[in-house]
């Protein structure tokens, strides 16, 4: 071999940087048992423990994103994608268990319109998993995210009569193919500490709502509301200021 050649060559990833990239992916992979609990507890009629469950798979997935990135996963396991590994977990927590208890435990008039609803999160997901543009060039999401965990919790703390419920999702459904932007708390730079901290103070008050359930303290659920909205606020200003464009496509997005 020339010496040209030897210098080209690509160098090895080290043991260490092996492992810790299957430690990422086994971090990502670890929502597959998140998402059996969710789905135990929901079979069980233990909702407050399926949120539960559900809460300790949307905290692994707002990690493992930005720890694989450090880890460099995709340079030194390229033959495993943990992209796909993403959207799949996040396809079960994120929209396939949520639709399975919209159906089952929030009122939408009858069992048709149920079940009717949850065909159309479940279809209506898929432009999001599989749309390759779903990411603006600043990291804000494209289309409503398919994020029916966030929408499944808010029905049933809520409480909303079938007719609110039944409108909330069929709009949000057809939001998936609006190129209006959302926030990506973890990702999006501009704002980020404030993002954190209303993102934080969002999981911490609806945990307590659910562990509460159906009580609602005014106090804590207006702060419920404005950490809540502080989301829509700032993906309304990103989507009215324009420059939605999404990065260059590759590969269907994860929602990491």
């Amino acid at each position: 071999m020339s010496s040209s050649s030897a210098a080209t060559s690509p160098v090895p990833p080290t043991r260490r940087a092996i492992t810790g990239a299957w430690a990422v992916h086994a971090l990502t992979l670890s929502g597959l048992l998140w998402a059996l609990l969710a789905l135990k507890s929901l079979s069980d009629g233990n909702i407050a423990a399926m949120w539960g469950w559900l809460g300790v798979a949307l905290i692994v997935d707002g990690l493992d994103g930005s720890l694989a990135r450090r880890a460099r996963v995709r340079e030194v396991i390229p033959w495993f994608d943990g992209t796909t590994l993403d959207n799949l977990v996040d396809y079960l927590t994120w929209t396939f268990i949520p639709a399975l208890f919209i159906a089952t435990h929030i009122d939408l008039g009858s069992d048709t319109w149920a079940w009717a609803a949850a065909a159309l999160i479940c279809i209506s997901s898929m432009f999001c998993y599989c749309n390759t543009g779903v990411k603006s060039f600043d990291f804000f999401f494209v289309g409503f995210p398919a994020a029916w965990n966030v929408v499944g919790v808010a029905l049933w703390i809520l409480q909303l009569p079938a007719w609110g419920a039944g409108a909330a999702i069929v709009i949000l459904a057809a939001l998936t193919l609006v190129p209006w932007t959302y926030l990506h708390p973890f990702r999006v730079r501009r704002l980020m500490p404030f993002n954190i901290v209303a993102v934080t103070i969002w999981i911490a008050t609806t945990g307590i709502l659910v562990a509460d359930h159906p009580h609602r303290p005014a106090g804590l659920l207006a702060l419920w509301w404005i950490s809540g909205s502080w989301f829509l606020l700032v993906s309304a200003l990103r989507t009215v200021q324009g420059g939605s464009a999404p990065a260059a496509p590759t590969a269907p997005a994860a929602a990491d």
